[in-house]
């Protein structure tokens, strides 16, 4: 990628080609149902309009739609945007799988630190306060922890969600 950033639009400046390339990637990304030479036409024909209604984009490209060389250019950072979307897409089970990997981590260290930590006296509160809306014994809570606090707490929630 900064291989291609670096030889393509050599006759802009790094401000130009920043929001080109900015511009060019999310135009691709909306486009990528189509072709690279679709989305080139697609890309001068968009660009024209907004010149030809006095509200352009990039006043700098109208003139350079003439130039081959830059033409060439566009095929290559569009090609490559095609690729890479396509890479992103192989990709994105695995990525799924990690997401759910580094989700189910973080719970079982947030229910490590809960373990750890003596219950608040809102919990122990809203705990009691359950219980005896349910008619259920409660368990003993002077060696409890919240995980055990919040894992009973559930049990009662669902065991009333079930009879419901």
């Amino acid at each position: 990628m900064f291989q291609i950033k670096n030889v393509i639009f050599q006759s802009l400046t790094p401000r130009q080609k920043s929001a080109l390339f900015s511009y060019l990637k999310s135009f691709v990304k909306k486009h990528s149902n189509l072709t690279k030479e679709e989305i080139k036409n697609k890309f001068i024909e968009d660009e024209t309009y907004y010149f030809e209604i006095n509200n352009p984009h990039f006043e700098f490209l109208i003139e350079a739609f003439e130039n081959d060389e830059f033409l060439r250019d566009i095929d290559k950072y569009t090609e490559y945007l095609l690729f890479e979307i396509k890479e992103k897409e192989k990709l994105a089970p695995l990525i799924e799988k990690q997401k759910q990997m580094e989700k189910e981590k973080r719970k079982r260290i947030r229910d490590y630190k809960l373990s750890k930590l003596k219950p608040t006296k809102k919990q122990l509160y809203y705990y009691e306060k359950i219980s005896k809306a349910h008619n259920v014994k409660m368990h003993d809570t002077k060696d409890a922890t919240r995980l055990d606090l919040r894992n009973w707490i559930m049990e009662l929630i669902e065991d009333k969600n079930e009879d419901e």
